[in-house]
């Protein structure tokens, strides 16, 4: 059994839960950190190489995009 994969997948779903919490667009992108983290666990790649996809999605994503996405889904009032 793939326990990285398993630690990576319920910290998927805790960031998730955080995102629907909280709806600051923050943690999602964490989660889809996660969930590239749990491809590399299941592809064979070792625990650095996981945790530097995990980092390396959730940053981009979270610099890249947050503004955008924020934008188009914030009430304006």
């Amino acid at each position: 059994m793939n326990w990285e994969a398993i630690f990576w997948l319920a910290a998927m779903v805790i960031f998730m839960a955080a995102e629907a919490m909280t709806v600051t667009l923050v943690s999602i992108w964490f989660a889809v950190g996660a969930l590239g983290a749990i491809l590399v666990a299941l592809l064979g790649g070792g625990l650095i190489l996981q945790v530097t996809v995990f980092l390396a999605l959730a940053v981009v994503l979270l610099m890249g995009l947050r503004g955008v996405v924020r934008k188009h889904f914030t009430p304006r009032i």
